[in-house]
C-alpha cells in the first residue's frame, strides 16, 4: 500500500481487520510472498536503489537482502517445501526465470529466451512452474517443469495475460487477462482447458491469489477509482472489498496457515512485469 506516501508491505486479516505495517523503508516495496511455513515473507524493494529481493520475518523484523543482482530481482514465489525461491532476474539483459536455495546459493536459470519471462508460480506438488512470457509477441501464461524443461503455452485468449497463481489442488490456474481494454481475473485448467472469466470488466482486476483451502481468491481492483484489495469465492461470486485505507493497495498474497494476507504494490505499476 502507498497510504503512507511510500510503497510498503502490510498484513491484514482476511475479513479486512487488524491492519499491520511491516516495512518502513520509505521506498518502493513490491510483490510480497509468504513462505510455506508462514514464518517469512519475500518481497522486492528499491531501498538501495536497485529492485533487490529481501526476506523478512512475518512481523516485519529481520529484513535482509537475499538477491541483489543488477536489474530486476522480482516476483518471488516459494517452492511448496520452502527450500527454493523462483523469481525473475534481468541480470542477463531481459528478464528470465531462475530458482535459488533460500540460503542465497545455487542459482539455476530455467528459461533462455530473447523475450522476457516473469511471475513464476510453483504447482502444489513442486514439479511445475507457471510463468508469464511475451515470447509469442503478446504476454501469455506458460507452464514448464521445475528444471525448465517441457515448456508449453497455456493461454490462447486476450491481448495480455499475467500473474498466474496455481490453485491448492493443482487443477486450476488463476490469472489476469486483458480483453476489450480492461484486465479481469480468469481461471483455466492446468491442462489449458475450460477458461472462465470471474470478474466482469469493472475497472482493472489483477494479481489473483488463492486462499489455502481453495475456497476464495483475493485480488486487486481499481473498480472504485483507487486500487484496493478484494476477495471473492473461487467461482467469482460474492466479490467484496477488504481495504479501506485510502491510497492504493495491490498485489495480495495469502498466508499458508492462518487467515492473514500480505499486500503491497505490483511491479507492473512501476513499468515492469
Amino acid at each position: 500500500s502507498d497510504v503512507s506516501g511510500h510503497k510498503e508491505v502490510y498484513t491484514i486479516d482476511f475479513d479486512g481487520h487488524n491492519l499491520e505495517r511491516l516495512t518502513r523503508n520509505r521506498s518502493i516495496a513490491l510483490s510480497p510472498a509468504w513462505s510455506p511455513d508462514g514464518k517469512r515473507i519475500a518481497y522486492t524493494s528499491y531501498y538501495e536503489g536497485n529492485p533487490d529481493l529481501y526476506f523478512m520475518s512475518r512481523d516485519g523484523s529481520y529484513q535482509v537482502a537475499t538477491s541483489t543482482f543488477p536489474g530486476l530481482n522480482a516476483t518471488p514465489d516459494w517452492s511448496p517445501d520452502g527450500s527454493r525461491i523462483a523469481l525473475a532476474l534481468s541480470k542477463d539483459g531481459n528478464a528470465e526465470i531462475y530458482t535459488f536455495r533460500v540460503d542465497g546459493t545455487d542459482f539455476r536459470r530455467l528459461t533462455r529466451h530473447q523475450s522476457s519471462d516473469w511471475s513464476p508460480s510453483w504447482s502444489p506438488d513442486g514439479k511445475r512452474i507457471a510463468f508469464g512470457s511475451d515470447r509469442t509477441g503478446t504476454p501469455e501464461i506458460y507452464i514448464m517443469n521445475n528444471d525448465g524443461g517441457d515448456v508449453r503455452r497455456l493461454t490462447q485468449q486476450g491481448s495480455y495475460n499475467d500473474s498466474p497463481a496455481w490453485s491448492p489442488k493443482g487443477d486450476l490456474i488463476a490469472f489476469a487477462s486483458r480483453q476489450k481494454g480492461l484486465f479481469d481475473i480468469w481461471v483455466i485448467g492446468s491442462d489449458g482447458s475450460n477458461p472462465q472469466r470471474l470478474t466482469s470488466n469493472s475497472g482493472n482486476n489483477e494479481s489473483p491469489f488463492w486462499s489455502p483451502d481453495g475456497r476464495y481468491i483475493v485480488f486487486s481492483s481499481n473498480r472504485g477509482g483507487r486500487s484496493d484489495v478484494y476477495i471473492m469465492n473461487s467461482d467469482g461470486s460474492n466479490q467484496r472489498r477488504l481495504t479501506f485505507l485510502g491510497g492504493n493497495n495491490y498485489c495480495p498474497s495469502w498466508s499458508p496457515r492462518d487467515s492473514q494476507e500480505a499486500f503491497g504494490n505490483s511491479a507492473q505499476e512501476e513499468g515492469g512485469n
